[in-house]
This record gives structure tokens, sequence and C-alpha cells, in this order.
């Protein structure tokens, strides 16, 4: 005859076999639906103008998560949003482009990346070239050039023009051996008080020989606010989390040169080491 005990073994041996078996089957069913929902939501890295969420009444701003099936309303005629997910990459939203469901990754290798170089800058025209259009200093930044060409001592240096108050101030640029150094610090002072920024972005580089001034172009200097930077910056990463160090830099590269301006790549890589100890090839 058989015991009530082995009943009752038996039967809390199948319930625990059960269980085992339901608990690998509820993980998968979680995993699927955190996986499905990362699929179907967004984070914004940058937004400019007014853009709300229907559903919500509230605006985007960074670090607002939505999901691709939210409408959206465009309140100013320029609004535009920088958003990201992980497995569609980053967009870029318009009153006339944003339809999530079927939008792809806006990410193209960037035409006006400055790739660092293994020598220096040689001559007047590859200073004219890297000194163009909106130009991006992060913080410090640091350039070899051709000392045979552009010595810096007392009589030669460069200096940069820009206006301040309606006054023409002009600053001489630092510099160590054959390195030029842009200092937003030092460039950005009045007889030795720091100002908050010059009336424009617009600015002027001069080679200084002697008592001759070469002008080497006209551009825009931005200095972005990098505890802002920081925070989008850090969305990506978080997205992209799986993507090797090059691929991040390339990412990032990306996006300051759209939404920002060109940057030197050898002083973003410094910077993002620096800041955020992303490591890779400069």
């Amino acid at each position: 005859m058989i015991s009530n005990s082995y009943f009752l073994k038996n039967q809390s041996y199948l319930k625990s076999r059960h269980m085992q078996s339901i608990f690998p089957a509820i993980l998968l069913m979680f995993l699927f639906i955190e996986s499905s929902f990362s699929q179907d939501n967004f984070k914004v890295i940058k937004v400019k103008g007014i853009i709300l969420l229907k559903g919500k009444g509230t605006s985007l701003e960074t670090g607002t998560v939505f999901s691709e099936k939210e409408d959206l309303l465009f309140r100013t005629d320029d609004a535009i949003a920088a958003v990201i997910n992980s497995h569609k990459g980053r967009l870029i939203l318009t009153s006339n482009n944003h339809d999530l469901s079927t939008a792809r990754s806006n990410f193209l290798p960037s035409m006006y990346n400055i790739a660092s170089r293994s020598g220096s800058l040689a001559n007047l025209i590859d200073l004219r070239n890297h000194f163009s259009g909106k130009y991006v200093v992060l913080d410090k930044q640091t350039l070899i050039l051709d000392k045979s060409n552009f010595p810096m001592d007392k009589d030669h240096f460069f200096f940069l023009s820009y206006a301040y108050k309606g006054e023409e101030i002009n600053k001489k640029l630092d510099y160590s051996g054959d390195t030029l150094i842009i200092d937003k610090r030092s460039l950005y002072t009045v007889d030795g008080n720091p100002i908050p920024n010059p009336d424009n972005t617009t600015i002027m580089l001069f080679y200084r020989k002697g008592f001759e001034s070469v002008q080497v172009n006209k551009f825009d200097l931005i200095f972005p606010d990098t505890k802002q930077l920081k925070k989008e910056i850090q969305i990506i990463l978080d997205e992209f989390k799986e993507k090797a160090g090059k691929e991040k830099v390339g990412e990032i590269n990306a996006y300051v040169n759209e939404n920002y301006g060109k940057v030197y790549r050898g002083n973003l890589i410094s910077w993002l080491e620096s800041n955020f100890g992303l490591k890779t090839e400069k």
C-alpha cells in the first residue's frame, strides 16, 4: 500500500517541476516585452523650438522617452528634434518628417568632419580649409602647425578678432613650440575679466609676421554648452552600449557636426576620453 506521505512528496515534486518549467517561460515573456518596448520607444537628445506630446500635453526635452505611436504637435515653425532608438539609430524629426513607424536612421558619415592628421597643418590653404564654416571647439583645443611656414614667437603669432559691445577685440592665441592653442577661458576675457559671449560667433583669424597681419579666414567659432552637450552624448552612449568605441565616436562626431558644427576629431576624442572614459584610436 502506498502511504499518504508518498503522494504528498510526489505532489510536491510535480509542483516543483511545474514551477521550474514556468519560470523560463515567464522570463522569456518579460524579455520579449522589454525588447518590443525598447524597439518602439525613442529618447530625445536635443530639441529646438516647441514640440508637444499630444496625449500628455508635455513638451519634448532632452531625456524624454516616448512611443513611436505618439502624436507630436509642432508648435513653432522651426521646431526640430534629434531623437534616438538603439535599433533604428538617430533620427531628425520635423513637422514634415515625423512618422517614426517607417523612419530610418539619418546617420551618414559627415562630409564636414575635420579628421585628425598624422602631420601638421602645412600651409595657408590648409589653415583656410580647416578654419571655415561653423567650427566647434570643446573647451580647449591644440593644433600642430608646420613651424617652417608658421613659426610662433613674440614677433610671429596668431590672433583672433571679434566684436564685443560694439568694439573690436583682438586676442593673441597661446602657443607652445609648434602647437597652437585655442582656449575659451583666455579667449573671452576683456581687461582680465571673463565675458559671457561676444556679440556673435563670427571670428576673424590672422597670422602676424613682424609688422604684417595676414588674414587666414573668417568663420563661426562655436563653444557649445558642454554641460548640456554631456547630457546629450550620454544618451547616445546609453543607446549604443553594444557598439565598439570607434563606432560610438563616429556617431557622436556626426551628431555634433549636424547639430553644432564641424569638430576636429582629435579634440573630440580627447574630450570624450577625459569626460566619459571613452577610448579609441585617434
